[in-house]
């Protein structure tokens, strides 16, 4: 019985899509070895495997079969595997293979494999490796290096530049050191999210194989127009080399290692940016360059008084999105109209930021009749077609009617507080049947002291009522004195958060929230816009502003600090705390001399 119950479980084969799969290194140097596989997912018979030409045949094939058991259900899987070595370069196409399952003959898919020059001997190479890894501690060997690589070195300003740093070696790297970015002064960055943990891929190189890998790759768009000189890249490499010499029984078997740290440099380099177009640039020209669109609704074209109404502008496309700034707007005196409120929908990837912005606008009439909004215009530089686009949308007719809280225009009544009368008293006096209070001849409240008294407060809360409203409208008028006062206030939310995220052990947040904290608390506190921000302009302006140069440098060293921390794998969560607290400790020094 359980013999049965046992065949009659493995005769379950899945009905999953059945897949022949050919895998393989897509880059192999000459006289290198590597292995060549076709996996099925289930069982099959009659393979026919394709030619390897341009490829010695070491070993195969080389037949591999799994089964798995998981529940009522078995599953089975076959392996075909070579062993090859390129014998030339060039780049090589292997063929499909085939094989039948269940009488039906199917085929893998296709390889592409690249042969690059090696070696003059891999065999002399894999003897000679030891010797090879102590002469590359050097970091002009070319055994391992670092490059800076930018989608374009010729482009119009605000247009979108890939940059990627990416290191590049045939040794066994452990750790990294020390790792200095360019600060890219001149331009407004944003990283390209990347996995914690470096990846390194194969990858041909100048007809040589490295194993490479990005540490850090960001969107640049230009600020300014000229040849921007960009500063090199710096980073320390810790690399796992083995040593020559046997120093105990244990090293003839397992090899003795020791990590030797090598200081890698990029070479400097530029970029040409050119300026705008001087002729036929639109008066409203956003200062963007990309590929937008525009779109402007209305919630309703017909309200009543004193009825809200949204209004929504909507800018969509590729293009540095983040600095897209609300159109100018101009509304009827009789329409109250409330700063928008923005709202974000914007994805960074490998070709830059694209999404779009929206323009909330909150528009309250106060008086009947028609009333145009509009019209709606925006402006950009087209970089592929070299000239200006301007977006327009014709206005919009609100036609507004009376409301309860309106009186008829037909009165001729204009009351400036646009609200209702109310009736607070009658013109008839009633006849009192109480007994009336007599009082002494000449002694009256009226003109009394206490009479003048009471009737001077009323005029003096007014008039300090008065004072203090209209100081409250100055300073909601000035913009960059509110910024100022509250850049304390957003810092200190964005270091809350940031503690908690150092509690809860995520690097990558903490740092982002850090450098987020600091770079927008002196954004706001010097009433500079992060567009325009620089570490060049930072320093200038608090030393114009007498803060002490000690706690500027060391501000702008925790901003490299802060930027840098999460690309180098050295350090942990004292690392972090020290940076919260140098974090506070700063900007309580500035708040101090600002």
């Amino acid at each position: 019985m359980m013999l049965m119950l046992v065949l009659t479980g493995i005769g379950r084969v899945s009905a999953a899509e059945i897949t022949f799969e050919a895998s393989a290194k897509s880059t192999v140097a000459v006289g290198e070895r590597f292995q060549i596989s076709f996996a099925l997912n289930n069982n099959g018979s009659g393979f026919k495997a394709p030619s390897f030409a341009g490829f010695e045949i070491l070993s195969g094939p080389n037949q591999s079969t799994s089964m798995q058991f998981n529940g009522s259900t078995t599953s089975q899987s076959l392996t075909y595997s070579y062993v090859l070595q390129a014998s030339k370069e060039g780049t090589f196409t292997i063929a499909p293979a085939k094989i039948k399952v269940n009488g039906t003959e199917i085929e893998s898919n296709e390889l592409k494999i690249t042969v690059v020059k090696g070696a003059a001997n891999a065999q002399q190479n894999n003897k000679q490796q030891g010797t090879q890894q102590q002469q590359s501690s050097s970091s002009s060997d070319g055994q391992t290096f670092v490059r800076i690589s930018f989608s374009k070195t010729k482009a119009y300003r605000g247009e979108a530049i890939v940059v990627t740093h990416k290191i590049y070696t045939k040794q066994s790297i452990v750790g990294f050191e020390d790792v200095k970015f360019p600060s890219y002064d001149g331009f407004w960055s944003e990283d390209i999210q990347q996995p914690q943990q470096i990846t390194l891929n194969r990858e041909n190189y100048n007809g040589e194989v490295y194993n490479a890998g990005v540490l850090k790759q960001s969107i640049l768009y230009p600020q300014k127009a000229g040849k921007i000189q960009i500063e090199p890249f710096t980073v320390d490499v810790v690399i796992r080399e083995q040593t020559r010499g046997v120093n105990s029984v244990f090293d003839q078997f397992f090899g003795s290692y020791q990590d030797v740290k090598k200081a890698l440099k990029t070479s400097p380099t530029s970029l040409d940016i050119l300026p705008y177009p001087l002729s036929d640039q639109p008066s409203d020209f956003s200062g963007l360059t990309g590929d937008f669109s525009m779109k402007a609704e209305i919630t309703k074209s017909q309200t009543e008084a004193n009825e809200a109404v949204n209004l929504k502008i909507t800018i969509s496309g590729t293009g540095n999105m983040k600095q897209v700034n609300a159109p100018a707007l101009e509304f009827p005196p009789d329409i109250e109209a409330y700063d928008p409120k923005t709202s974000d929908n914007i994805k960074t990837n490998a070709t830059g930021l694209s999404g779009s912005r929206t323009f909330d606008y909150l528009l309250i009439p106060r008086h009947a009749g028609e009333f145009k909004i509009g019209p709606f215009s925006f402006s950009y530089f087209d970089a592929v077609k070299g000239k200006y686009i301007t977006l327009s949308q014709p206005e919009f007719t609100l036609t507004v009617g009376k409301g309860n809280g309106e009186e008829d225009k037909a009165t001729g009544v204009t009351i400036a507080s646009k609200e209702d009368l109310k009736v607070l008293g009658s013109d008839i006096r009633y006849i009192k049947t109480s007994e009336a209070k007599v009082t002494e001849k000449g002694n009256y409240f009226f003109r009394s002291p206490l009479f003048f008294a009471l009737s001077s407060v009323p005029l003096l809360l007014y008039l300090g009522f008065f004072l203090w409203h209209r100081n409250m409208v100055k300073q909601s008028g000035n913009v960059a004195l509110m910024k100022s006062r509250r850049a304390n206030k957003i810092a200190g939310k964005r270091l809350a958060l940031a503690k908690k995220f150092l509690q809860e052990k995520k690097r990558n947040e903490y740092y982002e929230e850090i450098f987020k904290a600091l770079w927008g608390y002196i954004s706001d506190k010097l009433s500079i816009p992060v567009a325009e921000l620089t570490k060049e302009k930072i320093k200038e302006t608090m030393l114009a502003k007498n803060v002490n140069e000690a706690t500027i440098n060391e501000f702008i060293a925790l901003l490299d600090k802060a930027e840098f921390a999460r690309f180098a794998p050295v350090g942990g969560e004292r690392e972090m705390d020290t940076i919260y607290t140098e974090s506070v400790d700063v900007i309580s020094k500035i708040e101090g001399n600002v």
